[in-house]
């Protein structure tokens, strides 16, 4: 049997993930580099993640980052590379060896260029894949970390809270700009920290080799868990999505059903526009033979 002889009308795909997690770095580890604020993880999964009491989740940097990574894609995965900002030295990091990730500190957003490289006998070309880095939640709204003051309806005793409120800015301005208050952690008192930015996607290969064929039958991706196995406040959000925890076959459902509703939608949009171009047709056929 030759390896790289195809399997003609046939196609298999596995699933992955791809995105990053973020974390702050607090203020006593920043003492040599004070820009950068912010640790956070890049990675290609599969879609899967592992389960909460797993040795995985034990290696990885960020304790938070627990979407994907069950299964061990090396083999089909040969490498993959990540195009940092050309900020950083050696912006083009190359991982050739799973887990596909690596871990960086910063401060600033930007594009990474994902490439995920394939053994020679697949007879595949390389997938490329652009992730924006995302280290701060941007839809937060600071006017909700203003605690509110309520004003007494005699106004005298409104002004005398002013005053008040004058006193205790005036003291505070006394104290050092480092001041952080009790009850706000070091690690957020100064950054949005956002959710985890992750993608699911389908790697679909078709008319795949034999050699690959093989690899990929002998090695079946752990399935989906039907819910999700983690505590809502450790992982708040997938995505923009507004789905918590891992990715589970409870969401893949919904998605199923969001794709089929938008698909009915757009059958119904079509057979409205075919009926408008229809009726056209017929008025413009009208006003000639009247001509």
């Amino acid at each position: 049997m030759s390896e790289k002889r195809r399997v003609k009308g046939l196609w298999i795909h596995r699933p992955i993930v791809y995105g990053s997690v973020a974390t702050a770095i607090p203020v006593e580890e920043r003492l040599n580099n004070p820009e950068h604020n912010m640790r956070w993880t890049v990675a290609v999964r599969s879609a899967t993640s592992p389960p909460p009491d797993s040795p995985i989740l034990a290696q990885r940097t960020i304790p938070e980052d627990i979407i994907g990574g069950c299964d061990d894609l090396s083999y089909f995965i040969k490498k993959v590379s990540f195009k940092l900002h050309d900020s950083y030295p050696n912006p083009l990091r190359v991982i050739d060896k799973s887990p596909f990730e690596l871990s960086e500190t910063g401060w600033g957003e930007f594009i990474i260029y994902i490439k995920i490289h394939f053994h020679a006998e697949s007879g595949e070309k390389a997938v490329q894949l652009q992730h924006p880095l995302k280290l701060h939640d941007w839809t937060h709204d600071p006017i909700l970390d203003i605690p509110p003051v309520w004003l007494n309806d005699d106004p005298t005793k409104n002004e005398d809270h002013l005053e008040t409120g004058k006193k205790e800015e005036e003291e505070e301005a006394k104290k050092p700009e480092s001041t952080i208050p009790e009850d706000v952690s070091v690690e957020h008192a100064s950054v949005n920290v956002p959710p985890p930015s992750t993608t699911i996607e389908g790697i679909v290969f078709t008319d795949p080799t034999e050699g690959l064929y093989t690899k990929l039958i002998a090695n079946p991706p752990t399935p989906l868990p039907p819910t999700n196995r983690y505590p809502p406040g450790i992982v708040k959000q997938i995505g923009n999505k507004g789905e918590h925890g891992e990715f589970t076959s409870d969401i893949s459902q919904r998605e199923f059903k969001k794709l089929d509703w938008a698909e009915l939608k757009l059958l119904i949009e079509i057979d409205r526009l075919k009926g408008k171009i229809s009726n056209d047709q017929r008025d413009l056929a009208n006003l000639k033979m009247s001509s």
